[in-house]
């Protein structure tokens, strides 16, 4: 599979526009367990080590009000240690077999991974399938005073003490309804992990930790017939549960119909300008519209804003424009940081007439052509990557319920055409659905937030502002 990747990958790029060859299928294999676990075997002859991908459909979305921050908080205390592999175990049997682990979480999701050698395949579904099924018997006080602390912490490293950090955090509540379960940041607020009992923590493994809930991914130099030996030797004896109920839309996803402008001050050193749209749900025309409206925007040295900001009018330092899809609903994110001596006026000013001529005419056939190849061989080469192959994989299944939506992709990018383009950018990034932050330098201050136009903005999950 990996070298078809690749050939794949470098027909993308031949031509530069020009069209790249369809994908073809991956080689993946998926069943259930009688637990409800849903196992895909992706394997790969070309590589020796394996990818455990271990996908909870779980993520901040879920969480309650008052109770933000748990999803993340159990990303950290599925690591203090399991039943038969008490605190520090995990890593210390990884590292001795030569492999290595990691975990994340979103709003949609908490995964953990591992890469092992391919005959250390064993030690970490031992490892996983422990966790899953007695992480709960071992949480105690101690562990959770622990991780909360290295949540806290994280949280003022990443956002209250980072530059421009702080602000990002007051992005979700003004974005989306304050019933959204996107409308608080993963991380949480403080007083929720302050605040977070013991109870609630177990109540909530309880709730959504269980096999039903639960992708396992094999991706590499697996023999296939034995990896389903050791899947059903770890995994298999778990028994059945019904998959617990997660946050799904309830409602279509539409655009901001009033703009909001959020000011904040950090201590910095020149202003930040940044701009965040509403997306709909993957896998819609929509998503893909703006997916390619991103790249065209600020997808690289060729993109509009990157052109204009940082080449021609020498305004911006940096500039970023991302699309990231989620369940209850996506976002279109830009970040523009000025150079040192341009007011965040003058950088603004310039992003929305940019915007302005961007929604008036978002591509020429020429300019489509070349996002959609380098989209789709920026995709190809990812799955490269073990890891990002193996998290696609998981994603393509919790999403689109199936593991292999490679060649859907492929043919999601293809369809976009000028006239769509053109309806979604006016009516998805109209100047009117945007929630604008700007950061001024403000030396000494704490950020803080004023309403300049729009409604009020309501309590985030917690009552916190």
């Amino acid at each position: 599979m990996t070298r078809v990747l690749a050939a794949a990958a470098a027909l993308a790029l031949v031509g530069g526009g020009a069209a790249a060859a369809p994908a073809e299928a991956l080689r993946v294999e998926k069943y259930t367990l009688p637990s409800g676990l849903e196992v895909v075997l992706a394997p790969d002859p070309s590589v020796t080590s394996v990818m455990v991908d271990l996908w909870y459909r779980v993520g901040s979305k879920d969480e309650a009000p008052g109770k933000t921050g748990f999803a993340h908080l159990f990303e950290h205390l599925m690591f203090e240690g399991s039943a038969h592999a008490p605190s520090g175990t995990f890593d210390h049997l990884l590292d001795a077999a030569g492999g290595w682990n990691n975990a994340s979480t979103d709003e949609d999701r908490t995964e953990y991974t591992e890469q092992v050698p391919a005959n250390q395949l064993g030690l970490a579904l031992w490892l996983e399938a422990d966790r899953m099924a007695t992480l709960g018997q071992v949480i105690d006080q101690t562990a959770l005073d622990n991780q909360r602390d290295v949540v806290k912490n994280e949280r003022r490293e990443d956002y209250d003490n980072a530059p421009y950090g702080r602000a990002e955090l007051l992005v979700p509540g003004a974005l989306w309804p304050a019933d959204s379960g996107n409308a608080h940041p993963v991380i949480g607020s403080m007083e929720d992990l302050s605040a977070a009992a013991l109870p609630d923590v177990i109540a909530f493994w309880r709730a959504y930790y269980l096999p039903s809930n639960a992708t396992l991914v094999l991706a590499g130099g697996f023999d296939a017939t034995e990896a389903r030996a050791l899947v059903a030797r770890y995994f298999g004896w778990m028994p059945a549960t019904p998959r617990p109920a997660t946050r799904t839309l309830s409602a279509p996803i539409v655009p901001r119909d009033q703009a909001i402008a959020l000011r904040a001050a950090d201590d910095v050193s020149v202003p930040e300008v940044a701009m965040t749209w509403r997306a709909d749900a993957p896998y819609t025309d929509v998503a893909s519209d703006l997916e390619i409206a991103a790249y065209l925007l600020g997808g690289g040295k060729t993109s509009r804003l990157y052109r204009r900001l940082v080449l021609r009018d020498h305004l911006a330092a940096e500039l970023f424009v991302t699309y990231t899809p989620h369940v209850l609903g996506g976002e279109v994110s830009l970040r523009a940081i000025a150079l040192d001596g341009v007011s965040a006026e003058r950088l603004q000013a310039a992003i929305v007439d940019e915007l302005a001529k961007f929604r008036a005419a978002p591509a020429s056939d020429d300019e489509l052509a070349r996002a959609r190849t380098a989209l789709w061989a920026a995709r190809l080469q990812s799955l490269e990557n073990l890891a990002t192959r193996a998290g696609a994989i998981a994603e393509w299944n919790a999403f689109a319920g199936t593991p292999d939506f490679l060649q859907e992709e492929d043919a999601r990018l293809r369809a976009v055409t000028k006239e769509r383009l053109a309806a979604t950018a006016g009516r998805w990034l109209a100047k009117e659905a945007a929630v604008t932050m700007v950061v001024r330098p403000a030396k000494g201050k704490k950020p803080r937030m004023n309403e300049d136009d729009g409604p009020q903005l309501p309590p985030r999950h917690g009552g916190q502002r």
